[in-house]
């Protein structure tokens, strides 16, 4: 038996009444900052685009575009929906991958397509949190070979929900499986500026929708994709362990291990944040004086150069440099959309700030890293670098809130975020028991 194929029959274990329910209570946690994060997503300018693009093109009006009464084919729908969803470096990640922003979608076009219920929604993404756990775990970090996780493998997830959500019989899930493997992109040249890192969820989420179509339509994949000597492990990985993708008896749940973010910014640079707001919450008058500050020193444990960029071209470079986030959250006080912003990126006081940063490596330093002011006068200070970040096991809906009211009040203003919040919020209660996931879609707060 292929590594597919028993890959397989672990997606067809997994069915509602056989998940735990710390899992299905992951799910919604997990669907409701989903929602929440698409919201700044589609606030967006390349979030306008993809979703003007897709109206354009029309097709059957079977799948929700997120927020707007538009339905679309299914594969375009979830490429919007997976696009706005990655819009703003928010959502989820298990292992290394942005696994909701490529799953969920996946789900939720394939189910409207189908008129499915709210908990085989809920299978379908447990299915595809589980195939890219194990398949992350397998492949190891591939950024060396210039491709970034979540463009590369989502496909399989996105594969692997929708085959769920539609029903597919294993031969046809293996033929999916095959050919989302065919489907890979994710290309990391983005570190260069561009917008196309934006598009990796929904082009991911598109491509195991169209994946499970065709299979299902009888168009057939390689069963070896996993293993073969061609295949898709083996072309993208320089520490590939084939033996993690089968661990464990069955599905092990693997959503439950997904790590929610807190600011809208890439991962390893969250504890630099935290570190400028303790300093900025703490001396709030000195960063109102810019000018006062010497020199800012990121001390660093583990440094990684793609993290220290000084030349901020454009929003993406932007959340991706630790200097910049830390310049920007030392002078605002914030860490929003807004201090990621064109204005904040063109700001005079956050580019002083940013030209007096300075990374430093130290393999010798206890903890994460932290980040040091010295000020003009001689004053020095200093905050740990603390990594925020909690498994959604950790956290529970109100908290997943509180996020989304910073992030969508910080552009929208408070009233009309506790609105759209609230009523994302209602719409989540209603999924697991719904018979038909369209008439909950039907209830998403309108954005246009």
């Amino acid at each position: 038996m292929t590594i597919s194929e028993s890959l397989a029959d672990i997606v067809l274990e997994v069915e509602f009444e056989r998940i735990p329910s710390d899992a299905v209570l992951s799910a919604t946690k997990l669907l409701l900052d989903h929602f929440c994060v698409a919201v700044v997503g589609a606030g967006t300018p390349w979030g306008r685009t993809v979703s003007s693009f897709g109206r354009q093109l029309g097709g059957m009006a079977e799948s929700s575009v997120y927020f707007t009464c538009d339905k679309l084919p299914a594969p375009q729908a979830a490429f919007i929906n997976g696009t706005l969803a990655h819009g703003f470096e928010l959502d989820d990640h298990v292992a290394s991958v942005h696994a909701g922003a490529v799953v969920i979608p996946a789900a939720i076009a394939a189910g409207e397509s189908r008129g499915a219920g709210g908990r085989t929604i809920i299978a379908g993404m447990i299915s595809g949190y589980e195939v890219l756990y194990r398949l992350s775990k397998a492949v190891g970090p591939i950024s060396s070979t210039g491709h970034h996780a979540t463009g590369t493998l989502g496909a399989l997830g996105a594969a692997a929900a929708a085959g769920t959500v539609m029903g597919l019989e294993k031969g046809p899930l293996v033929s999916a499986l095959g050919l989302a493997g065919n489907f890979a992109t994710g290309v990391a040249e983005f570190y260069r500026g561009g917008m196309e890192k934006r598009l990796f969820a929904g082009r991911c989420a598109e491509s195991g929708v169209l994946a499970c179509l065709l299979a299902e339509a009888g168009v057939t994949g390689a069963p070896t994709i996993l293993e073969g000597e061609f295949g898709f492990c083996r072309s993208f990985s320089r520490d590939l362990n084939l033996d993690r993708i089968l661990e464990g008896p069955g599905p092990q749940f693997y959503i439950n291990r997904t790590r929610v973010k807190c600011y809208p910014c890439a991962g390893p640079v969250h504890p630099y944040v935290q570190a400028a707001l303790s300093l900025h919450k703490d001396h709030p008058e000195i960063f109102d004086r810019p000018g006062d500050v010497a020199a800012i020193v990121i001390e660093s444990r583990k440094p990684d150069r793609r993290r220290a960029g000084l030349d901020i071209r454009d929003v993406l470079s932007a959340q991706y440099s630790t200097p910049y986030a830390v310049a920007a959250v030392l002078r605002y006080g914030e860490a929003t959309p807004q201090a990621f912003s064109e204005e904040a990126i063109n700001d005079p006081a956050v580019a002083g700030l940013l030209q007096r940063c300075e990374s430093r490596g130290n393999e010798h330093y206890p903890g994460v890293g932290r980040v040091m002011v010295r000020l003009k006068d001689g004053t020095a200070l200093a905050a740990e670098a603390v990594d925020p970040e909690r498994h959604v096991t950790e956290i529970d809906r109100g908290d997943i809130a509180e996020k989304a009211l910073s992030m969508i009040g910080a552009a929208m203003g408070a009233d009309r975020a506790r609105d759209i919040v609230g009523g994302l919020d209602k719409v989540v209660d209603r999924i697991v028991d719904a018979g038909d996931i369209r008439e909950v879609m039907q209830t998403l707060p309108m954005l246009d």
